[in-house]
């Protein structure tokens, strides 16, 4: 898989990819990768035969730059999602590094940009999908734009669970509360925290990683079953992690990239227990939820 960022694509590097009858793109955060986002990038990849499956996305998740007092923080990090992409056929990855002067940026422009520099021949948007300046770009536009232009456009209708349709606000709300099994039904996968980029506080007997503070979202404070997995460890191993409201503590001198939930033993929330990682001591809260 091949990762362009949004200064290079303007420049036309898209230009000189194999012909292939042009791109195949949909657009979005994609935070989390979740069953929705699946649904739109398996119309991507569909198209394969004849348009290189394409993904335009965020550097940082566009809240963080916009509301970042309010922003809980990743679900999975770029790294992760990046090789999530790979592993569902995505062949190129537009990089966009969002900034205030690029929300300027009005939608019919931004899918002009698409079309002129990225050969587009093939959209999948979902039904609620908007863009540009103010969000002033909706899917009766995009269509509009379509028939203009030739773009097969595909309006990709909501994954639901539970009735409702899946999203990252749900997820993150699930994952929040400490109900990881609805976060792993809305993601099509389990629960799992990023590590990548995190450089970790050794102790005595294992390693702090100070999550929060690298914008990945947290479930409630509490011991948790996982499978964490390192450089050399594709498997992944068992392990009890304690989580607080900054981080990890994980029980190994071995150092992790991520962690996957597993539901072996529950979930007990902790009060009063601390962890020591390196100089500095971890207390953990009471946290609510049943995993």
């Amino acid at each position: 898989m091949r990762v362009f960022d949004w200064s290079q694509f303007m420049e036309g590097a898209l230009l000189n990819e194999p012909a292939r009858g042009g791109t195949a793109m949909t657009i979005g955060v994609f935070d989390g990768v979740h069953r929705g986002h699946q649904a739109l990038i398996g119309e991507i990849v569909q198209q394969a035969p004849c348009g290189i499956p394409t993904v335009i996305t965020f550097k940082q998740n566009p809240k963080k730059v916009l509301r970042p007092g309010e922003y809980q923080g990743d679900i999975v990090g770029l790294d992760r999602k990046m090789i999530i992409f790979e592993a569902l056929g995505v062949e190129l990855v537009i990089l966009i590094d969002f900034s205030k002067e690029f929300s300027k940026l009005n939608g019919r422009d931004f899918i002009g940009c698409l079309k002129g520099r990225g050969r587009l021949v093939f959209l999948a948007v979902g039904a609620d999908f908007r863009c540009g300046s103010g969000l002033d770009t909706d899917v009766s536009e995009i269509k509009k734009f379509s028939r203009e232009t030739g773009v097969k456009t595909e309006v990709v209708p909501p994954v639901t669970e539970g009735g409702l349709p899946v999203s990252s606000s749900r997820i993150r709300g699930a994952v929040s509360a400490g109900d990881l099994d609805q976060a792993a039904a809305l993601l099509g996968r389990r629960v799992e925290i990023d590590l990548t980029g995190v450089s970790p506080r050794s102790g005595s007997d294992g390693l702090f990683y100070d999550a929060r503070s690298h914008h990945r979202l947290l479930p409630p404070p509490g011991r948790y079953g996982v499978l964490f997995y390192g450089p050399r460890n594709a498997g992944g191993t068992e392990a009890d992690v304690l989580i607080d409201g900054t981080g990890v503590f994980i029980p190994s001198l071995n150092r992790a990239e991520r962690i996957e939930f597993i539901k072996r033993g529950g979930f007990k929330a902790l009060a009063g227990i601390t962890v020591k990682a390196g100089l500095e001591t971890t207390e953990f809260a009471a946290g609510g939820g049943i995993f």
